[in-house]
């Protein structure tokens, strides 16, 4: 997937390609956020935009012959452009329900989205219902779409209603198959485990309030009171609110795949766990210790564990093989030890089929990646190092250099690095340690 941003902030015109793991760099207020923001969007909204080929032979053949059979060719052919862009009346309310823009700041800002279809399609079955008399089933099998139309009537569906509940479908089968699933902990992740709480005795402050207007117990109109209610948040910080929000709904679940060696690296960065019962707090807590125990609620717990609270719930109960997870500044409130087994921790992920997506402004991360793509290579004394340093590295901390992007913010672009066997290069954090270690060796001097 590339996506090309324009006219958007700071940025310019910027092109990236998401990677298994994307690192975007540069320096505060660059655009990194506008981005990020962006990438989740788009991937949140695209049902709205993709459009398909002239669907009026498949209407036909399922109103016919009740099934039709799409062979991997035809489905190629099917999608209208391999790129999606906005069309130009549509690119204001996009962007506005992107950042919840009310003041029409974006208004100018576009992009394009381009996709590979892939060769290989995931098995899949959807199947969409309008009203009781007619269903429509797809499933992919063997790289074969096979679409059924079932009516348990005689109703008489006209093409065009159709061809929509048709395009729905498609959009629920292809959409998985080209773009990941997103899920982002913003910025703001710090405040939204402390007040979501309060957040909810706000909705319930509107729910009362309605309910007093019902019974004329108010002198207020109903749009003072949602006016006065309403908070100017961006989708991404909504939905991430949302998620913290509604944990009760699925702390049961767990995730299908095997994270095992990345809640080994939560519990060395956290020294604990997290813990939901449903209608009660968060709790921070460790689980087998003896010495130093603790249970306490997670607005007692340090600002690193409520930082990490969202990821934890996340990887535990819904992650899924391809999600996307986009993180703002994952080193926010971490020590430089555990900015390092952060770097470990997206790496794991990476290896395990998870997709990652981070802004940095940590040298510590980007070098102990670096670290990371070295131990991908097999070179003489590479068992030795792993003994030497058995308390940092196993033979499981490695990330292929394929597998990782790294972007830098800088006059309105994104520049990619080079990312070669032995790491990457950042200009961005190298020249500043090089000018700060520059004017400590010249103090150190005068003062000698």
């Amino acid at each position: 997937m590339k996506l090309t941003i324009k006219n958007l902030g700071k940025i310019s015109e910027s092109s990236f390609e998401l990677n298994d793991l994307t690192v975007l760099v540069g320096d505060n207020n660059s655009g990194k956020t506008y981005i990020t923001y962006t990438t989740y969007g788009v991937i949140k909204y695209l049902s709205h935009y993709l459009k398909f080929g002239n669907l009026k032979k498949i209407v036909d053949e399922l109103k016919v012959k009740g099934q039709v059979k799409l062979e991997h060719f035809d489905l190629k052919n099917l999608m209208d452009k391999s790129t999606v862009r906005i069309p130009p009346n549509n690119i204001k309310k996009l962007f506005r329900n992107i950042f919840n823009d009310k003041e029409s700041i974006f208004e100018n800002a576009t992009f394009e989205l381009e996709y590979l279809f892939p060769e290989t399609l995931k098995d899949s079955r959807f199947e969409f219902r309008l009203g009781k008399n007619t269903t429509l089933e797809g499933e992919i099998k063997n790289n074969i779409l096979n679409l059924t139309l079932t009516l348990t009537s005689k109703v008489d569906l006209e093409n065009t209603t159709l061809t929509f509940l048709l395009s729905d479908l498609l959009k629920s089968i292809f959409i998985p198959q080209i773009l990941p699933n997103p899920f982002i902990v913003t910025a703001e992740r710090l405040g939204i485990s402390l007040f979501y709480k309060e957040l909810d005795e706000r909705r319930n402050f509107m729910i009362e309030g309605l309910q007093k207007l019902q019974h004329n117990e108010d002198d207020l109109h109903p749009l003072d009171l949602i006016t006065g209610m309403s908070a100017y948040y961006a989708t991404p910080i909504r939905d991430h609110i949302a998620f913290t929000r509604n944990i009760d709904n699925f702390q049961k679940n767990r995730t299908k795949i095997d994270l095992t060696k990345t809640f080994e690296i939560l519990k060395q960065i956290l020294g604990a766990e997290f813990k939901k019962e449903t209608k009660k707090d968060i709790r921070f807590y460790t689980k087998k210790k003896k010495i130093n125990k603790f249970d306490i609620p997670l607005y007692l717990a340090s600002s690193s564990a409520r930082c990490l609270v969202d990821i934890y719930f996340f990887l535990r109960c819904i992650a899924k093989p391809g999600d996307l997870l986009i993180v703002d500044e994952p080193e926010s409130h971490l020590t430089l030890r555990n900015q390092r087994f952060m770097a470990k921790l997206f790496a794991s992920l990476v290896n395990s089929g998870i997709k990652v997506f981070i802004t940095t402004h940590s040298d510590f991360l980007v070098k102990e990646l670096n670290n990371l793509i070295m131990l991908n290579n097999e070179f003489e004394g590479k068992e030795n190092f792993l003994k030497e340093f058995k308390n940092i590295y196993d033979k499981n901390d490695f990330l292929s250099p394929n597998k990782i992007s790294i972007y830098q913010a800088k006059n309105g672009k994104l520049e990619k690095m080079e990312v070669t066997e032995k790491g990457v290069a950042v200009p961005y954090f190298d020249e500043e340690i090089n000018s700060i270690f520059e004017a400590s060796s010249e103090l150190d001097f005068l003062l000698s």
